[in-house]
């Protein structure tokens, strides 16, 4: 594939969800505004009070913008994108990520020479090209053994008509209405591969992310490790995997936050405990909502 400034048909959609945020939604605008390939189109579904973004999108009369404004939900603001996504395939940038120059060129180029895939995904680095999340070590098949490390939301590129068919779990992720706000990209990811889609993951395909903020109170980071803690439970649970999966995973955990005490980083150690409490408190609940459904059916 050829860089190519004429327009194009619409072969990828950058979905991009924001609420709150003007500037880093700007910055990666600008890196959408610079890529070498133009065949793309960006659906901003935006969360915000009306005008909020009208001057910002304003500065981009470049790109295919399609704005759409609803009520704030993550996972629900997915969904109104993805019906109003035309592209072949879907991306989902935060808004607080941006994109090396030859993103949608090696995105569109790897679905080229893997026909089979649906689904592709990648790493998420900060601007010192260090991993923000904890993934795979190097390309693999991506499995129900290593899905929660193959990738994130942002690093998730999926053929159209099969995202459409799955559609996100509104009752999980940022702003929904349930205690897991977490975990709806590898809900959405878990039943794509229920039906039998082919997904890849490729280290060398990453997007650049902010940094964690460890600068933050330890209050305010042990709660958010906790919220997304609890999504990771909730949905060992909904997928029933077998006991041993997450004992493995706690078990680990609870090594490494005996070696934080052994070695005097309490922070570190307090993390970790509120890491296992949210993992075996969403294990927990999601028992209670599977025999809620049951009791339903």
């Amino acid at each position: 594939m050829m860089a190519n400034d004429a327009p194009q048909a619409v072969l990828l959609t950058l979905l991009v969800c924001t609420l709150g945020r003007l500037k880093p939604l700007e910055r990666l605008l600008h890196s959408l505004n610079a890529q070498t390939l133009k065949n793309f189109e960006v659906v901003i579904v935006d969360q915000n009070a009306e005008g909020f973004l009208d001057s910002t999108i304003q500065k981009f009369p470049a790109l295919r913008i399609n704005h759409l404004r609803t009520r704030p939900g993550l996972s629900h603001a997915r969904n109104v994108g993805l019906a109003a996504s035309s592209g072949r395939y879907i991306g989902f940038p935060d808004d607080d990520v941006w994109y090396r120059p030859t993103v949608v060129e090696e995105v569109l180029d790897i679905f080229r020479r893997n026909s089979k895939l649906n689904i592709i995904t990648g790493r998420s680095i900060d601007p010192q090209g260090r991993g923000v999340t904890v993934t795979l070590p190097g390309e693999a098949l991506i499995t129900r053994e290593n899905i929660f490390e193959a990738g994130n939301s942002n690093t998730i590129f999926i053929e159209r008509m099969l995202a459409q068919s799955l559609n996100f779990d509104e009752g999980l992720g940022l702003g929904a209405a349930s205690e897991f706000q977490s975990g709806e990209e590898t809900d959405f990811l878990l039943r794509a591969l229920g039906k039998g889609a082919a997904g890849w993951y490729f280290p060398e395909l990453t997007i650049f992310h902010d940094p964690i903020d460890n600068g933050a109170p330890l209050v305010e980071r042990a709660h958010r490790t906790t919220a997304y803690a609890r999504g990771f439970g909730y949905l060992i649970r909904k997928y029933h995997y077998p006991p041993s999966y997450i004992l493995g995973k706690i078990g680990k955990t609870g090594l490494r936050g005996a070696w934080c005490l052994a070695t005097g980083d309490f922070a570190g150690a307090r993390l970790r405990l509120a890491w296992a409490n949210g993992v075996l408190y969403g294990y927990s609940r999601g028992n209670l909502v599977e025999h809620a459904h049951a009791k339903k059916q």
